[in-house]
């Protein structure tokens, strides 16, 4: 685990292995999925934990540890009730703690716009582009993948114009992140995709990620200045948010979004035709998420913490070195960002931390060497 905080996480089991045990003996739940036995672990903050091949243990059901619940219409866990329409669209998404509703209109809806930049085909977006809709069949096929203790998914196959589109859609317990793993076979020219997640938030400005931090835009088209930023950009997440709820788009790939009242929309694919005649056609394979909170304010929502674990997931490797955490810092928005080796020669280690919520922020960072 090569971030900063301790991470549990479902890891796919070698093939061959029916169970596991932690490095202290415990045995572990197994759930069958899609590609192999799974295993929800804990490993340690930029650290490392290790497993053992056991037999296989049957998830405990007692004491309220409940699993996914997956329907052809339905991924649902202990916090999350997320609804899905017959497109493959999500129609609602509730926090069973409050009841309260996140969505406005649609989640994971595709859209698709004729894209012709009056200059600079590969690098311009155009306004204009909005005016140019492209409609869809709106025809998919749902269907459940897997149901457990630990992780539930939906896998959709549709159709986008000319391209084919499938997602392997995951919920997991005790998570808010609901995961769309998607793959295109891009077939298009001079066309613009997005995916809109209308939500019922209201702000007036949308919070964007960048290095080290993120920043604020305007939601709205008030004055020539906010028109002219009909795209932006963005890192791992853009957000909107209340005083205390808010939703989210995550991404792994995709740096492109618009933000238009309680609309968030990521620009996933586009199709230039000049200087490159074949740019992005074929297969293209990335991952996006929604994700909620409700009852806690921005700063203690885990976005960025989220955000993170979307882009960089854990290694997986033979091995068998105990448990151990290297470095680890104990504030939620306090992000060990870098850690190498002093330039000068001198053998000293350098720890590069950032705030990533614009406050003051008092922290401990932990070292599992001997520092002076």
């Amino acid at each position: 685990n090569s971030l900063s905080w301790d991470r549990r996480v479902t890891v796919v089991l070698p093939e061959g292995w029916a169970g596991a045990n932690d490095h202290a003996g415990n045995a572990l739940c197994v759930q069958d999925a899609e590609g192999g036995n799974v295993i929800s672990a804990t490993v340690p903050a930029m650290g490392f934990a290790t497993i053992h091949r056991a037999d296989a243990k049957p998830c405990d059901t007692a004491g309220g540890k409940c699993g996914v619940t997956v329907e052809t219409g339905l991924l649902e866990n202990n916090l999350i009730r997320a609804t899905f329409n017959a497109s493959g669209e999500l129609t609602s998404v509730v926090d069973k703690a409050t009841g309260r509703e996140t969505l406005a209109g649609l989640g994971n809806e595709m859209k698709l716009f004729k894209d012709v930049p009056t200059n600079f085909d590969a690098w311009d977006i155009d306004s204009m582009y909005e005016d140019q809709p492209v409609a869809l069949d709106p025809s998919a096929k749902v269907e459940v993948l897997t149901s457990g203790m630990l992780e539930g998914s939906l896998k959709i196959s549709r159709t986008i114009n000319k391209s084919t589109l499938t997602q392997t859609v995951t919920l997991r317990r005790d998570s808010r992140r609901i995961e769309f793993d998607t793959v295109v076979e891009w077939a298009e020219r001079h066309k613009l995709l997005k995916v809109g997640f209308d939500t019922n938030i209201h702000a007036n400005e949308a919070i964007h990620e960048i290095q080290f931090g993120h920043v604020s835009r305007p939601n709205h088209r008030s004055r020539q200045y906010d028109f002219d930023r009909f795209e932006v950009a963005n890192h791992k997440w853009t957000a909107l948010a209340e005083a205390r709820r808010g939703a989210a788009v995550l991404n792994d790939s995709k740096y492109g979004v618009n933000v238009l009242g309680g609309v968030i929309n990521l620009t996933l694919l586009r199709a230039p035709v000049a200087p490159d005649d074949q740019a992005d056609l074929g297969t293209q394979k990335f991952t996006y998420a929604f994700f909620a909170w409700d009852g806690v304010d921005l700063a203690d929502s885990g976005l960025v913490r989220e955000g993170y674990e979307l882009n960089v997931p854990l290694t997986v490797t033979a091995g068998a070195a105990g448990n151990a955490s290297l470095l680890g810092v104990d504030a939620e928005n306090v992000v060990i960002e870098t850690v190498k080796p002093a330039e000068d020669g001198s053998g000293d280690i350098i720890v590069r931390l950032y705030e990533a919520m614009r406050t003051a922020t008092q922290c401990t960072l932990s070292a599992g060497f001997g520092v002076s």
